[in-house]
């Protein structure tokens, strides 16, 4: 679990997979929850941060968290409840140990860094620039490592790929490249996190528009975004491909069906069975 709780823009969620808005993150001694640990926002360890460490409404960590050594980090929500507790964190500033080594502020910049190299690590503040939304830490790994989709895996300009790290906590629609504007087509990226199966979150406040998704394993959506057919679109929105697939399921998520097409008693998302 190391690293989890120090890479600015990391979401952190709840056990239901909605993002811990507002909740704090709390630094001991490693090993202890009783004696605190000093935190600083400088890899000099000269400017002090506030212990708790408070998550933005998105339950991102917003900059760095650096101190000595390792520590024990303890989850909460914003109502003080503890949700997990964390060992043996390494701080990025302990060099080589797993810390942030280039902050970018999109997977644009990223991908047109010329001096990433193999075994760097990326902190992406959001995958468009100027968004905050989306953002990201990646590992730099040797060309063809992966099979590009702009999310797992994405081509540099300069033949190396970035490889997605925190992929439990990164199964989020807009860390694939979804704008969810209500206006863009998603379908690419929607099917990219579709692909992996799991816990999907749908983050509040965006609508996620698509063609049509195809599912071929057991999943999850959970959040409070909106999931919207395209206009026009004759298909089903949602197809479930493979017979072995049990449990497709939606906790709090909207779904917007394609009214134009949709007859009275279809009004939402059709579903074929392949």
């Amino acid at each position: 679990m190391a690293n989890e709780a120090l890479n600015p823009y990391q979401q952190f969620f709840n056990y239901a997979g909605v993002e811990i808005q507002h909740g704090t993150l709390e630094f001991f001694e490693n090993g202890q929850t009783v004696v605190q640990l000093s935190i600083y926002s400088d890899s000099d360890l000269t400017v002090a941060q506030s212990n708790p460490y408070t998550l933005d409404y998105y339950g991102r960590v917003r900059a760095d968290v650096h101190y000595s050594g390792l520590a024990t980090v303890v989850v909460k929500d914003a109502a003080g409840n503890e949700l997990r507790q964390l060992d043996d964190v390494a701080s990025s500033s302990d060099g080589n140990s797993g810390g942030i080594t280039k902050q970018l502020d999109s997977v644009a910049a990223m991908i047109a860094e010329q001096a990433l190299d193999v075994g760097d690590i990326v902190a992406t503040q959001g995958y468009y620039a100027g968004t905050g939304y989306g953002g990201a830490r990646y590992v730099i790994v040797a060309e063809n490592t992966g099979t590009a989709d702009d999310y797992l895996y994405i081509d540099l300009g300069n033949g190396l790929q970035a490889e997605l790290l925190d992929r439990e906590q990164n199964q989020n629609f807009l860390v694939a490249g979804a704008k969810g504007d209500g206006g863009s087509d998603d379908t690419d990226a929607m099917q990219a996190v579709i692909d992996q199966g799991g816990d999907i979150f749908v983050p509040e406040g965006f609508v996620f528009v698509g063609s049509e998704v195809i599912v071929g394993q057991n999943l999850r959506f959970v959040g409070q975004g909106t999931m919207k057919q395209d206009n026009g679109q004759a298909n089903d929105f949602i197809q479930i491909i493979d017979r072995e697939v049990t449990r497709v399921s939606f906790r709090d998520v909207t779904l917007d069906g394609n009214q134009a097409n949709a007859n009275e008693d279809n009004a939402t998302v059709g579903w074929v069975l392949a």
